[in-house]
């Protein structure tokens, strides 16, 4: 007994099994609120955590699969460091792979890099928001605080296929969501 309570209590406090939920059960932009349909915890081995992330809709119950929801909120929150050049090279590399090739044209990706711009390194405790509304406008947030925008269709279409589409950049995410 004494074996199996050291092991929970252990288990406890390196992560393993948690109970705090650093995401919200909703988020509202403007008028409009988004609940939580579903959240995932991203771990690097079996033991470190680095992000928790939750996709929102405005309504879960009639919200199809992620990717054909024209209105969602994706947020991750961080609990480790991570360098701003990861986020621009990932999500460049992983968009170029999931877009076709009749789309690769140079106004997109000049759309895609701007965007990717926007990314800042982020510290343990911080959140990015992704936020795709009107099924053509896509924004990026840190801690509430707009990065990028960006009014491009195909962009805002096709850019969470970088963790949902064919090739996602998590695989295990993409399961998780599915």
């Amino acid at each position: 007994m004494k074996i199996l309570l050291t092991t929970i209590t252990l288990l406890l406090s390196s992560g393993v099994v948690s109970s705090k939920d650093y995401l919200p059960t909703s988020v509202n932009l403007g008028e409009t609120a988004f609940e939580r349909c579903d959240q995932y915890t991203l771990r690097y081995g079996l033991v470190i955590k680095v992000a928790q992330i939750g996709w929102y809709a405005r309504n879960c119950k009639t919200a199809q699969s992620i990717l054909d929801v024209g209105d969602k909120v994706l947020r991750f929150h961080y609990f480790k460091n991570v360098k701003a050049d990861f986020f621009k090279k990932s999500a460049e590399e992983f968009f170029l792979k999931n877009l076709a090739p009749n789309q690769k044209q140079p106004d997109l990706i000049q759309a895609l890099k701007s965007f990717n711009n926007g990314y800042t390194a982020i510290k343990e405790g911080e959140y990015f928001e992704l936020i795709h509304s009107d099924d053509k406008q896509l924004k990026l947030y840190r801690n509430d605080r707009l990065l990028a925008s960006s009014n491009n269709e195909i962009l805002a279409k096709n850019y969470f296929n970088i963790w949902f589409g064919k090739e996602p950049v998590i695989d295990k995410l993409k399961k998780a969501f599915n």
